[in-house]
């Protein structure tokens, strides 16, 4: 009943996992990962709203992954991510669905693990586009960009996606970074707010972001962790449109 690929008996593959830092890099193989990728229902009704989002033919401009710890959240973001950097995927995967949709998309993937960023993940974003330029007012002293900001960042006639995976690590580590009167934290979720209010906004009609839930992530954790996001939390589920993979 079973076909084994070839791959599970070569030793010297490492059992591990992509992230969405493989995006970043470019180190996909985006035909292997689709052989070896079973697509879901949750798979297929993720890339339906996005790339109905990319045509600026949906309203549903912020998508969240709900499950568990283990739930194939992170798979699903690196599985979108790679059909939207690669259009003959498309035709092989989604079988002719979308086959007018030939743009190339823009991908953004900020995974919480890398906290090390310099200017916020604000700046991370726009670095990843190019246009670090645009938000050079906000990084020395660190400023949250307005809804007007991310306006102008993300404006473009080519369909953006932006992937933001396992923030609460990142967020965490934020919450111990005095800035003023308070932390890094207090910027970052006004930061974040602001951007998801930006894509209701008919400017940014082909642009589509996906975040993972932040208390699935830390369903096993604390009490005080669950505490630290719950202003953003709250915002996502305001604004956002919810799948479960």
């Amino acid at each position: 009943a079973l076909k084994i690929r070839e791959s599970i008996f070569d030793e010297s593959k490492r059992d591990d996992t992509l992230d969405l830092a493989n995006l970043v890099d470019n180190s996909i193989d985006a035909d292997r990962f689709f052989e070896e990728t079973y697509v879901t229902e949750g798979m297929k009704l993720l890339f339906d709203t996005a790339f109905k989002r990319f045509e600026g033919k949906s309203s549903n401009g912020l998508i969240k992954l709900t499950q568990a710890m283990g739930g194939g959240k992170t798979h699903n973001m690196v599985a979108l991510g790679v059909m939207a950097q690669n259009p003959h995927i498309r035709e092989i995967v989604l079988g002719g669905k979308y086959k007018s949709f030939k743009e190339a998309v823009r991908v953004v993937a900020y995974t919480g693990r890398e906290s090390d960023l310099e200017f916020g993940i604000w700046g991370e974003i726009a670095r990843q586009l190019g246009k670090e330029d645009f938000f050079k007012d906000y990084y020395s002293p660190l400023r949250a960009p307005g809804q007007t900001a991310w306006e102008n960042l993300l404006e473009s006639d080519t369909p953006t996606l932006i992937l933001l995976d396992e923030l609460p690590p990142y967020l965490e580590y934020c919450k111990t970074q005095a800035y003023g009167t308070g932390t890094l934290l207090n910027i970052t979720e006004t930061a974040l707010s602001n951007l998801f209010n930006a894509l209701n906004k008919e400017k940014l009609k082909n642009v589509c972001l996906i975040v993972s839930d932040l208390e699935a992530t830390y369903e096993q954790g604390s009490q005080v962790i669950k505490g630290l996001f719950n202003n953003l939390a709250n915002e996502i589920n305001r604004s956002s449109t919810n799948i479960e993979p």
